[in-house]
């Protein structure tokens, strides 16, 4: 089992703190137009249910799949250039969201967000898995800090730019992105990245044949099911709830939640095991998920966001640590790219089967699935996390 890392948070470069604090905007500018999206396209546009699945899947497969090349890319060409050329595809998306109305155009806009996504973190968490190793519980934490923090902060602004036009929220990310893209490029980080650069075919082979990473890739695959019930199974049943403005209230909640947990908890999430701290996650998950069947209304709702929004701010740092942690030096961002296109199968899973339970599956049904996939990932990560060696330690 990997050991416990320092309780005290290292100190970070200040490019890395550069970097963090980019995450925050990155994750503000996305989030001012996520909640927009889906209601834009129905609501003003009138896409049809298949036009609107067809933009957000193909947003979906670029982003996840893609990593696994992009990744490798990176390894061996640079972050640096990956990071820019992701910010400023996921720029022009939302530029081509603003600007057009047909259908396939924003399919291939969608595609471009996504594609960008892919990139961009591809090459960041190449950037972040070459850190020291005792580093990583910390840096993760931060990471998930400073992403709450722009969950928090941009459902808020694009709620109230979507009172007047949903588009000046699609303006606000394009000029964001670009600014952020231009960003990278002033950044010396790469000087202090490993001159271990592997080729492309390699990267892959290293990562595709590592038993302890699809070890990893095993026991997350549940949490892959459930983390895009986020997207999908909430803002629907709050909508239903409450209505259709509910979805921003669900996002708020949990960016705000997010932050002050993280805040108030970060010590302690360094200090713990990423083994430990993913097994019983899921546990949590499991009551909480299932326990949303025996209430009703909003307020109990929200009350479980902020719930899930603690699982979720312990499993995603613990996950990303697990990962740096099983990187070969050279291969970090190619790692998780890998995690990441395994990801794209328990999200396209999650998409479909969270979206037709809330439609068509009742309360019990729908939840207590939902619990039963949290109970499985508990006894899954149980019996295969412990397995992976203890020289992987994080110290």
């Amino acid at each position: 089992m990997f050991a416990k890392t320092h309780a005290t948070s290292p100190a970070f470069s200040r490019d890395i703190r550069v970097l963090l604090r980019m995450q925050g905007v990155m994750n503000a500018s996305h989030f001012m137009t996520v909640p927009l999206l889906a209601l834009y396209m129905s609501m003003t546009l009138r896409f049809s249910p298949v036009a609107l699945a067809s933009v957000m899947s193909a947003n979906l497969l670029s982003a996840q799949v893609l990593p696994l090349i992009a990744g490798a890319v990176a390894d061996r060409f640079g972050s640096r250039r990956m990071m820019a050329l992701g910010l400023w595809l996921r720029g022009l998306g939302f530029l081509g969201f603003g600007v057009t109305n047909n259908v396939a155009a924003w399919v291939c806009f969608a595609f471009a967000a996504g594609s960008g996504v892919a990139c961009y973190e591809a090459g960041l968490y190449g950037i972040f898995g070459r850190q020291p190793k005792a580093s990583l519980s910390a840096l993760f934490a931060a990471n998930n800090q400073m992403l709450n923090m722009g969950v928090a902060v941009g459902p808020i602004i694009g709620g109230l730019m979507g009172l007047v036009d949903a588009r000046f929220a699609f303006a606000g990310s394009t000029f964001l992105f670009g600014l952020l893209g231009a960003t990278v490029f002033r950044l010396k980080v790469e000087l202090s990245e490993t001159s271990d650069r592997r080729p492309v075919l390699s990267s892959l082979r290293a990562a595709t044949t590592n038993r302890n990473l699809w070890r990893l890739i095993v026991a997350a695959f549940p949490w892959f099911f459930l983390f895009p019930q986020l997207y999908v199974a909430f803002p629907l049943y709050a909508g239903r709830l409450a209505g259709p403005h509910a979805a921003s209230a669900v996002y708020v909640v949990n960016g705000v939640i997010g932050l002050v947990f993280m805040l108030a908890a970060k010590r302690w999430l360094i200090r713990i095991d990423p083994v430990t701290s993913t097994m019983y996650a899921y546990l949590a998950a499991a009551i909480a998920f299932t326990s949303v069947a025996a209430f009703d209304g909003l307020g109990w709702f929200l009350l479980f966001i902020a719930g899930y929004t603690i699982i979720e701010t312990i499993m995603l740092p613990a996950l990303e640590t697990l990962t740096a942690s099983l990187a070969i030096d050279g291969s970090q961002g190619t790692f998780f790219g890998t995690l990441s296109a395994a990801g794209a199968l328990g999200g396209a899973a999650g998409y479909y089967s969270g979206s037709w339970l809330i439609l068509n599956g009742t309360t019990l049904e729908t939840w207590v699935i939902f619990g039963s996939v949290g109970a499985i990932g508990f006894a899954v990560s149980a019996l295969i996390l412990p397995a992976i060696p203890r020289q992987m330690s994080l110290e």
